[in-house]
Formats: C-alpha cells, sequence, structure tokens
C-alpha cells in the first residue's frame, strides 16, 4: 500500500487505509505499507504481518518515490501495488507496472471530486488533472468509496470498466466501550442536556456554518440543547464570529482537534450527531456515531443517502438549509424513543454493511480477480 502522508495524521481516510491494512495482515497476508516516517512508533497496533516503509521527502519526491517502489516492487515481487488517492501516490504506484504488477488505486474524494466555488479538488490544477487522467487509464482498478464518486472518477478520466464500489468501513472489534476515559470536555457533557455533536474538518465543503446558524432555531424549541464543534479548519475564527452574533457562543463548545480517546468519548455522550457537508466522498465520522449508536443528520446529497437510511437510522436535509437542520434536530430532540430506535438500528446497519471485515473481504477478491486475470 502507499499511502501519500504521515501516520501521525487522523483524518477519515488514514484511519480507513490503516484499519484496512491492520486487517489485511491479520488475515494472514503481508502488508508493506509506504507512508512518509512522521509518527511511525506512535502506531500501537503491530502485526508481524504488517511492516511501515518509508516514503522520500526529498526535492523531486514524485521521481524519487516513483524509483523507490520500484526498486521495492522489483525486490519482495508483490502480488498487488495498491495506492491511496490518485496523485501523487498513484503516480509513484506506476513504478509496479514496469514489472506487470496490478495496481489498484482509491480514491478517498479530494483526489477526483471537484467544486471549484470552494476552491476543493487537486484537479483544479490542470497539471494535476492531466496527470490523474493519465495514471487512471494505466492503471487496473479504480475503486471508489460511495456510488456518488463514480460521475467524479469517469470526468477524471478513468473508465466505467476500471472502477469498483468498495465502502469504507470500521473496525468494530476494536471498537472502544469504557467509559472511564479522560475527556477535557467531560465535565460540559454530564451537565443535563441535549448534546448536538459536528466532528470533522472545519471546512467550507462540510458546511458547520449551517448548523451554528440553525442552532437558534433550535434553543427556541429545545432550551437545554449544546453544540459541541469538534476539528480544526480555517472556518473556526467565522464560525466564532457568527456564533457571537447570534448570541449563542455561551452554548457552543469549540473542541478543536480531538485524540482518538475523547473523538470516542464525544460520540458516546452525544444524543446526535450532524454533518451537513455539500460535498463529500463517504464520511467516516458518520458510520463512527452509527456505531457508537447516534442517529445521524446529514444532507442529501452525495454518499449520505447510500449511508443512511432516511426516517430508519437517520434524517437527510436538504444542503445550505439551517432551517431543515433546525427542524430535523429540534424533531429528533422531542422524540426520544425514535431517537433511541433510530441508533439501534443505525448499529445494525454498520456491522451488517460497513465492518472492516467484510471490506477487506471485498478487497481481497479484487486483488484475486486482477491477480488471476495477469496470470491468464
Amino acid at each position: 500500500m502507499i499511502c501519500p502522508w504521515a501516520l501521525d495524521k487522523k483524518a477519515g481516510a488514514e484511519i480507513f487505509t490503516f484499519n484496512l491494512a491492520s486487517e489485511l495482515a491479520r488475515n494472514g497476508n503481508i502488508v508493506h505499507v509506504l507512508c512518509f516516517p512522521n509518527g511511525v512508533n506512535s502506531i500501537k497496533t503491530r502485526h508481524r504481518n504488517l511492516h511501515f516503509l518509508p516514503l522520500l521527502r526529498k526535492r523531486l519526491r514524485l521521481l524519487t518515490n516513483f524509483i523507490l517502489v520500484f526498486k521495492l516492487a522489483l525486490k519482495e515481487r508483490y502480488d498487488i501495488v495498491h495506492a491511496h488517492f490518485v496523485y501523487p501516490a498513484g503516480a509513484w504506484a506506476l513504478a509496479a507496472k514496469i514489472l506487470n504488477i496490478p495496481i489498484v488505486i482509491t480514491s478517498h474524494g479530494w483526489d477526483i471530486q471537484l467544486n471549484r466555488d470552494i476552491g476543493y479538488g487537486a484537479r483544479q490544477s490542470k497539471i494535476i488533472a492531466f496527470l490523474t487522467g493519465i495514471i487512471l487509464r494505466l492503471i487496473d482498478a479504480h475503486v471508489v468509496v460511495s456510488k456518488s464518486m463514480i460521475r467524479s472518477a469517469i470526468e477524471s478520466g478513468s473508465s466505467t470498466s476500471k472502477v469498483r464500489v468498495i465502502y469504507n468501513g470500521i473496525n468494530l472489534n476494536k471498537f472502544p466501550k469504557s467509559e472511564n476515559d479522560v475527556c477535557q470536555h467531560r465535565r460540559f457533557l454530564k451537565e443535563p442536556g441535549f448534546r448536538i455533536l459536528y466532528l470533522s474538518r472545519l471546512h467550507p465543503k462540510k458546511r458547520p456554518e449551517d448548523l451554528v446558524k440553525a442552532f437558534p432555531r433550535v434553543l427556541k424549541k429545545v432550551p437545554n440543547a449544546m453544540l459541541i464543534i469538534a476539528g480544526k479548519g480555517g472556518e473556526e475564527a467565522k464560525l466564532k464570529k457568527i456564533a457571537s452574533k447570534l448570541g449563542v457562543e455561551n452554548k457552543i463548545v469549540f473542541a478543536g482537534f480531538v485524540p482518538e480517546h475523547e473523538k470516542w468519548y464525544l460520540l458516546r455522550e452525544c444524543d446526535v450527531f450532524v454533518l451537513p457537508s455539500i460535498v463529500e466522498a463517504f464520511g467516516i465520522a458518520v458510520i463512527e456515531a452509527m456505531a457508537c449508536g447516534k442517529p445521524v443528520i446529514a444532507t442529501n446529497v452525495g454518499p449520505f443517502p447510500e449511508i443512511i437510511r432516511h426516517g430508519a437510522t437517520g434524517i437527510l436535509v436538504p444542503a445550505c438549509s439551517p432551517k431543515h437542520l433546525a427542524e430535523a434536530i429540534i424533531h429528533l430532540a422531542l422524540n426520544p424513543e425514535k431517537r433511541e430506535r433510530m441508533g439501534t438500528m443505525a448499529r445494525k446497519v454498520v456491522e451488517e454493511k460497513f465492518n472492516m471485515k467484510r471490506i477487506a473481504s471485498q478487497y481481497l477478491e479484487l486483488y484475486q480477480e486482477l491477480i488471476n486475470k495477469k496470470n491468464k
């Protein structure tokens, strides 16, 4: 596996990739993860079949890492090379093509999705867009993490014969259940009230401002409501300004980046999880909240209708609509029994559809298919 990031990052794609690598290793496969060296020593869970190898940070690293991958592939004779993100990891992976090793690329969003209105997507660069098209024509399989991404894949230069949909998943075997976590916001969360959680990057594509704008309307019907916004990003100052202008700053906690144990504490202690994105590839945080037995309110865009069963595991609302967000939150706040039923069903859906064991088996089937095709 080739991962164009450092191990100390904890965004959704990074978490998924290393969980996938770990699951494949536990299944008896030898997995080499080629990544930038930061944080390697902080990875606590190791397996004898899972090995981490450093990418190079030198100048001309597009070329130097291409050569590095070629040398490794020549030495190890890998059965499959699996890159995450088309660029730059996919460009490095092409070195394996010289040795006739099948290449799989998983797109997690940024590499193929494009929204110029909010400045999102690698393909805003004409050079990267051109390289993306070349890479996608040369690889053997292109995995997207939701059906909603298929159009972006085709627009990026992929072909329908190569595109596969394999959802992201989470490892339920290591799902934390302890109630003894140390959390800097524990005292606040133990106060009686209806707890609304946003846990993601503070990025324009995720529209956290719509949630802040919806909050005063929520407070009129649910006076004991409290909003926790967890995550870092360039929108934080803007959100605080909006909250102050609306006079709700005292009812909102801006938690900033939260470490792994605090993340799970927040997910377990909230009453409802909200993600009002206008662009999304999948949304790992959504299935994490569902795994904690929480109903999710999200926008009716992208992958969310594939993940959330409207009215059964959560509520889907129109994008960019604080009014509809507020109505959905109020509805769940005033209907605790329905909220409980939704949370129970949400957990069941994750167990059945988004369990990492299931996702890993789907990747193994794809790998074997490509290997068999090469050997014919």
